[in-house]
């Protein structure tokens, strides 16, 4: 199990869920982007409940290994979401062609002497 601090607060996760949610944590810092996400964690008397976390670029979150009176908490539903999450930030994304995309791909643009012939 691990503990996250993060925003002035402490919450505990299973081990997968932490690495999952780090590595969000770690892509959105190249990023623009925020994410609202929802973690399982353990609640003050060991029952199973959830935390709600909004992140983004500048993010700064901790994870330190805990031993906790309980078993691992495991949700492999939370750790795909987690993990597509990360994934898509990853995909490249297309761009607009720029002015310097023309100029250096061989097209030529037409003299406006040519223009005025083509009316």
């Amino acid at each position: 199990m691990k503990q996250i601090t993060y925003a002035g607060t402490s919450f505990v996760t299973g081990t997968d869920i932490a690495d999952s949610l780090l590595q969000l944590v770690a892509a959105l810092g190249g990023s623009a982007a925020t994410a609202a996400v929802r973690v399982p964690a353990l609640g003050v008397d060991n029952t199973v409940t959830t935390i709600d976390l909004v992140i983004g670029p500048s993010s700064e979150m901790i994870a330190s290994e805990v031993q906790v009176d309980t078993d691992e908490l495991i949700d492999a539903i939370a750790v795909v979401d987690l993990d597509n999450q990360t994934h898509l930030l990853d995909r490249p994304r297309a761009a607009a062609p720029t002015s310097t995309d023309f100029l250096t791909s061989g097209w030529n643009e037409p003299a406006l002497d040519d223009l005025d012939d083509a009316l």
